[in-house]
């Protein structure tokens, strides 16, 4: 996506303060800390990564949120990595990281791992389906218009190569080994769009995250796949989870099981009404490791001293998205989602 730009007038922060007010809202919201025999795996779309102009002061404060976490999944790594570099740097511990090369919208995916705890697998690779193996599924969508709920269905709507090829990669901690996939799925255009041609964008997200379901469950059926406990993770762009959607049903199509952290915090969009971001597991051992999870709301614990400012001069309906330019821009327009895996 393009840059967010500096609000204006800039902000001048604490870090120290604005760390210890992140520390204080992890604790507040339940994320547990590193515990033996315990592994806290994240995913979070960090906006713009490298092409954003932050300063060494916010990805010190990226920084210290990801380090709550031992594996997190990155998503809008941009083709410099030199800011990516220095947040997996300036991270509390022993941690490393591992990226594949830009793909859609100039972007990486990229991993970082707490060495101290997390060990690599053999296999990292890219998911390209082969034409033959393209699939075809009736989509059904709806959309307002007119004050009325109107029903559009795409006939036998044909996948296209993804936009951004998902990130495969396999990791072993404490007993057990399993393979992520890390995805930044198209996002295209709004169902709600006035124009057909901009609704179909969203047929073609939809049949994404479907191949991408089917993918997972032939792998996980595979005679000679590398490792059958597999979690999909990252921005798939999944507007809600229900039913309704027509993006949630594709996810769920294949057997999938995404994790509800909707209904416990919110979305992982700063307004907290998208779920756009997902965290998924195959059937298998995995999900019998699963302990606790969710969104973790991190803009509700930053720049108090500014909220407190902009409602006093705006009021508060219109400093909410004055108040969302500065997050944006200095962290993320994104939560991360987390989940608590037990590898005792």
């Amino acid at each position: 996506m393009p840059s967010f730009g500096k609000p204006s007038p800039p902000l001048n922060y604490s870090l120290a303060f604005e760390k210890r007010a992140i520390s204080r809202w992890l604790s507040s919201r339940n994320v547990p800390e590193k515990e033996e025999g315990k592994l806290l795996l994240a995913s979070w779309n960090v906006a713009n990564l490298g092409e954003q102009k932050r300063d060494s002061k916010d990805l010190k404060l990226i920084a210290h949120l990801m380090s709550r976490f031992e594996l997190i999944a990155v998503q809008e790594v941009k083709d410099n990595l030199d800011h990516f570099s220095k947040v997996v740097e300036f991270m509390d511990g022993d941690y490393d990281w591992i990226v594949n090369d830009t793909g859609g919208n100039n972007e990486r995916l990229g991993y970082v791992y707490d060495t101290r705890k997390v060990s690599l697998g053999k296999l990292f690779a890219e998911i390209a389906i082969p034409e033959r193996q393209f699939i075809k599924h009736d989509v059904v969508g709806s959309y307002e218009k007119g004050g009325q709920t109107r029903v559009e269905v795409y006939f036998q709507h044909e996948f296209t190569p993804f936009d951004r090829n998902p990130f495969v990669g396999t990791f072993s901690a404490g007993k057990i080994s399993f393979t992520l996939v890390n995805v930044h799925l198209y996002f295209g255009g709004f169902k709600n769009a006035a124009k057909i041609e901009e609704r179909a964008k969203y047929a073609r997200r939809v049949l994404e995250i479907l191949m991408l379901s089917k993918w997972a469950n032939k792998r996980r059926k595979g005679k000679n796949t590398y490792d059958r406990d597999i979690i999909l993770l990252g921005d798939m762009n999944v507007p809600k989870m229900d039913s309704t959607e027509a993006a949630f049903r594709a996810l769920q199509k294949s057997g999938l099981q995404p994790q509800d952290y909707f209904t416990k915090t919110g979305g992982s969009n700063l307004s907290g009404a998208k779920a756009y971001d997902q965290m998924a597991i195959t059937e298998g051992t995995i999900k019998n490791r699963l302990g606790k999870y969710d969104v973790f709301d991190f803009d509700a614990a930053v720049f108090a001293g500014k909220w407190e400012d902009l409602v006093e001069a705006h009021g508060e309906k219109k400093a909410l998205s004055k108040f969302n330019s500065y997050v944006k821009f200095h962290v993320s327009d994104h939560r991360p989602l987390w989940m608590q895996l037990d590898i005792a």
